[in-house]
């Protein structure tokens, strides 16, 4: 089950068109529901996963022991910064209103970050709730209400033809997580294993072939992204290859649960993270050398990398 048309969906987009999930013996139906239904659904047993954002899937998890958060293969976000005739550049956000769907969201503490960046704390501007989604963002910039906003692509392109300039992209800073984790019923590390090996792989290949095919990968994204036409298709694609959004060694980063942990203190006191994480099915694939089959042997110092990254190496 998935919850939205954006990027962070392509991997299992590609897996259902190129019969990715039929080749390890998966019959998938991609549904789309809005947070919390996919979640639900898998609590309940009505799908056997979903590619949650990190915030929601860590909560959830937290909550319901019946969850488990087994990898992720996207740790960035397409989003930008755009201004407006009043904020030009980052550091001229001091004292503007820059918009939101409420303090405390995803897209809030992404813009705190990104100030970061740029000497400003989250007191140094002013919070506006605009509504949940890019487009309410992207309404309340055009007519003047706010002064920026995050903005997800191919949305803010639109907003730069239109004159509103890009003040920074999320994809250029590697340290500033955006994840999408594997959700999954615990059961998928015992009696569904098998099935939740078939998954990892079916997604992996996806993002191999992601890498490798552009033509399909953007005509894939305008049949189920949201893209108007296939230049914003296209460049959606680029800012994600350049940036190596998608993960061939899917591990749920440390850095990525830490930032997670940051974010939602209040609501994680006391809870255990280690038990909403298993990292297994991915070591196991490292083990058996699945990565350098599908990717080739040049993989090995990513491979390495991602492991040393990964939550719960100590």
């Amino acid at each position: 089950m998935i919850g939205a048309r954006s990027g962070a969906s392509w991997p299992l987009w590609i897996a259902k068109e190129t019969a990715l999930y039929a080749k390890y013996g998966l019959d998938v139906e991609l549904v789309y529901a809005v947070h919390p239904a996919p979640i639900v659904a898998v609590i309940t047993g009505q799908a056997a996963m979903t590619s949650a954002g990190a915030d929601p899937a860590v909560l959830s998890a937290a909550k319901d022991n019946s969850l488990v958060i087994l990898g992720g293969f996207l740790n960035k976000g397409s989003f930008a910064m755009v201004g407006s005739k009043n904020a030009v550049d980052m550091k001229q956000l001091a004292g503007k209103k820059i918009g939101v769907g409420r303090v405390g969201d995803p897209p809030y503490h992404m813009a705190v970050s990104l100030l970061k960046k740029y000497g400003l704390t989250a007191r140094d501007v002013q919070w506006v709730s605009v509504g949940v989604d890019a487009a309410a963002r992207a309404t309340a910039l055009q007519s003047g209400l706010i002064d920026a906003a995050l903005v997800t692509a191919p949305a803010y392109f639109r907003l730069q033809a239109a004159g509103l300039p890009v003040l920074a992209v999320l994809l250029d800073h590697d340290d500033i997580y955006v994840s999408t984790y594997a959700l999954f019923r615990r059961e998928a590390l015992t009696k569904e294993r098998a099935a939740a090996l078939a998954y990892t792989k079916a997604h992996t290949e996806a993002i191999k072939r992601f890498y490798d095919d552009k033509p399909m990968a953007t005509e894939i994204f305008l049949k189920y992204g949201g893209a108007r036409n296939s230049d914003d298709a296209s460049r959606v694609y680029d800012l994600f290859k350049k940036a190596r959004a998608f993960e061939a060694i899917p591990y749920a980063l440390k850095g990525s649960v830490e930032a997670v942990a940051e974010r939602q203190s209040q609501e994680l006191k006391g809870a255990d993270l280690a038990k909403m994480f298993d990292n297994s099915l991915v070591d196991q694939l490292v083990k058996e050398k699945y990565f350098e089959a599908v990717f080739g042997s040049t993989i090995r110092d990513e491979q390495q990398r991602k492991q040393a990254l990964a939550f719960g190496r100590w």
